[in-house]
């Protein structure tokens, strides 16, 4: 691919994604949910700030009063009383902490602090904020106590301080959040749209008729890859299924057209007095009116086995499979022995849950396929054996005909398929196709088993 393909597949891309409804939700739920988280994690930040903060407010606060009342204690110690006491250094710790002082003695009066030098600034008045108390102690006693008030502000402005300077950080780290979501979730939108209006395309192209449309994308990350390979193979089936039904219009027309044209000569000839009507020509023309019921029967029989497969036409009971293979063999050994074909049988009793006569359609069909393969003088098995373990029963059927060439054999179960070896042998090409569907209505298994000489076809039903 050449540099300008690839920026026009890359423009395209970007094009279809920027018309994609789902394209769009998809990066605006990355950017939403980045966002939300930034937004978030800051609310806890900030919470978790203003409760540190005022921690460490109180504290200093509290340090300063405790601070305080040492130095008074200290000027206590130094005047040995109240009264000549010079506060002047507690005081100003109080002015430089922006608070108000208030001293009070053991019998809780307040005492008026005098201050010997008078250019020291004075301490707030408008302390109106928390008040910490601190006891004065002198040799381990208690002479007062310092009740310290601090502006009310002071918190505030801390917390104020650090909620503008987050500010500022949330609304730079939920830009960059947006944005780097969007760019991580651009080609992500574009990995999962892709592939969908790419099932939505060939869908559409499938329904417009075109039946090798496919999705392909089948490595698509997850659920996304598993559709576009249901999609395909569903379009492989349907393809499949139309090559069938014309080849179904085409075999039907095929095998109708022959005795009809030799009707329609037959009785042209009478009709024109070319011919006599002697019994000959009626003997002929009874053949041709055979084959048209025998092909229009196994039709019959196709659509009465894709009824079946729905379940209501199957009379469900318990049966030993055994016993309706025996009668089978029964009733075709008048046609084995007509072909000096011997039959074989290993009958294991075998157990289950079935309709007795689509039973012995089966196996009906298996022994008809295998007489009219089997050369004059052949030999066919036919077996039953039951499996306790696997909890099975397998019906086989063999003989030790020409066999099957291998590139007939995926076909072998398909309507109407009939090999150009098999087209000089009288049949419809449905006695399998019929069987496969039968033991699929008895939620069993059928399979062509891979054997050196002749067929051999097993039939596996759940035992009872």
């Amino acid at each position: 691919m050449s540099a300008t393909d690839w920026v026009w597949v890359v423009t395209a891309d970007r094009r279809h994604l920027v018309r994609s409804p789902l394209a769009v939700r998809l990066i605006g739920g990355f950017v939403a949910v980045a966002v939300a988280a930034v937004f978030v994690l800051a609310g806890l930040t900030l919470w978790r700030t203003k409760h540190s903060v005022g921690q460490l407010a109180r504290e200093r606060q509290q340090a300063t009063a405790d601070a305080i009342a040492d130095t008074l204690g200290l000027a206590y110690q130094q005047s040995s009383g109240w009264d000549a006491a010079d506060p002047h250094l507690a005081m100003m710790f109080a002015v430089q902490a922006g608070a108000s002082l208030t001293v009070v003695d053991n019998n809780g009066s307040a005492l008026e602090l005098r201050n010997t030098m008078g250019n020291m600034p004075p301490m707030a008045t408008d302390a109106h904020g928390p008040v910490r108390i601190a006891p004065v102690i002198v040799q381990g006693e208690q002479v007062g106590t310092a009740q310290v008030t601090f502006v009310s502000g002071e918190l505030a402005q801390a917390e104020m301080h650090v909620r503008d300077a987050l500010s500022g950080t949330i609304a730079i780290g939920a830009l960059i959040a947006a944005l780097v979501a969007a760019l991580i979730a651009a080609p992500i939108a574009l990995r999962i749209v892709r592939p969908l209006r790419r099932v939505t395309d060939a869908a559409q192209r499938l329904g417009d008729g075109d039946a090798t449309s496919r999705a392909g994308e089948h490595r698509a990350p997850g659920e996304i890859g598993t559709l576009n390979r249901t999609f395909d193979t569903m379009a492989e089936r349907l393809q499949a299924n139309e090559v069938a039904r014309r080849n179904l219009a085409a075999d039907v027309a095929h095998e109708l057209r022959t005795p009809l044209t030799l009707l329609q000569g037959g009785c042209e000839e009478i009709i024109d007095g070319l011919t006599e009507p002697t019994i000959e020509h009626f003997v002929q023309m009874h053949d041709d009116v055979l084959r048209l019921r025998r092909l229009v029967d196994d039709l019959s029989t196709l659509a009465e086995a894709d009824d079946a497969l729905a379940g209501p036409n199957i009379a469900v009971q318990r049966c030993d499979l055994a016993e309706i293979t025996a009668s089978a063999a029964d009733a075709l050994g008048p046609l084995a022995e007509a072909n000096q074909q011997q039959v074989n049988r290993q009958l294991e009793p075998g157990i289950i849950d079935g309709d007795p006569n689509r039973l012995n359609q089966i196996v009906t069909n298996l022994l008809t396929n295998a007489i009219k393969f089997t050369q004059v003088g052949g030999t066919i098995e036919v077996a039953v054996r039951q499996h306790p373990a696997q909890r099975q029963v397998t019906l086989t059927v063999s003989d030790n005909g020409p066999g099957i060439a291998l590139e007939d054999r995926s076909h072998v179960f398909e309507r109407f398929y009939r090999s150009d070896s098999s087209r000089l042998i009288a049949g419809s090409g449905i006695g399998l196709a019929v069987v496969a569907q039968l033991v699929k209505a008895h939620r069993g298994t059928v399979e062509l088993v891979d054997t050196p000489i002749g067929t051999t076809i097993a039939a596996t039903f759940p035992a009872a």
